[in-house]
């Protein structure tokens, strides 16, 4: 497992990030989505890893996580060991699953945003089911990867506003295929981060985000 750099939030996890499955990071915008997934990755590149990163929305700040990994005094070559790419249009996200197969050592997966670009190319109405498709197929896709290579991937997501409600964009599609789901959550200056499914149980922490990243809130 990877530990996301929250404590109470891991234990919730069962530890933390799981291999081999989806684990979908989802909320509205200053809710410090990004901000985890670079946690993440520093403690992925911990274990000597690779990482492939998806970035769709051109909010990947190498600087950001260059800062995480030398306020813990962690090599500054770590860094190397980060694949970026910079996606502008549904086929290149598609395509850039084939990079995994390049990645000797790879050991996290990362695509932040996964709908974004979907939602820009099928915004008509007439063109709802087939945005619906493909990206099913290319969760699909990414699910099997998760399987097949033994890794842990990780999508982050939006919120659609519905009445008084926050709705995750495409839901019903993404759902079909995370196991795992964080809903990053901000209420009157107050974090809260809760995990889905959670059978029957209050399963959420609070945090903070401060200038060294997501943290505890006592």
């Amino acid at each position: 497992m990877i530990q996301t750099g929250i404590q109470k939030l891991d234990d919730l996890l069962g530890g933390g990030i799981k291999h081999s499955i989806i684990t979908d990071i989802f909320g509205a915008s200053g809710t410090g989505k990004t901000q985890l997934v670079l946690q993440i990755c520093v403690n992925a590149l911990r274990n000597g890893v690779e990482i492939l990163y998806q970035d769709t929305t051109s909010g990947f700040r190498p600087e950001r996580l260059l800062s995480i990994i030398e306020s813990q005094n962690l090599n500054p070559k770590l860094l190397d060991n980060v694949r970026v790419g910079r996606i502008t249009n549904i086929s290149e996200q598609i395509l850039y699953l084939d990079k995994i197969s390049e990645i000797k050592n790879l050991g996290l997966v990362v695509v932040d945003n996964v709908t974004d670009l979907f939602s820009f190319e099928y915004s008509k109405e007439s063109n709802m089911l087939e945005k619906h498709i493909v990206f099913m197929k290319y969760m699909h896709d990414l699910a099997f990867i998760a399987v097949q290579k033994q890794i842990p991937v990780i999508v982050t997501n939006i919120v659609r506003k519905s009445n008084d409600d926050e709705k995750e964009n495409l839901e019903r599609s993404i759902s079909m295929y995370t196991h795992q789901k964080i809903h990053l959550t901000k209420i009157n200056h107050k974090h809260m981060a809760r995990i889905l499914p959670s059978f029957g149980f209050k399963k959420e922490v609070s945090y903070m985000i401060t200038q060294e990243g997501l943290k505890d809130s006592s």
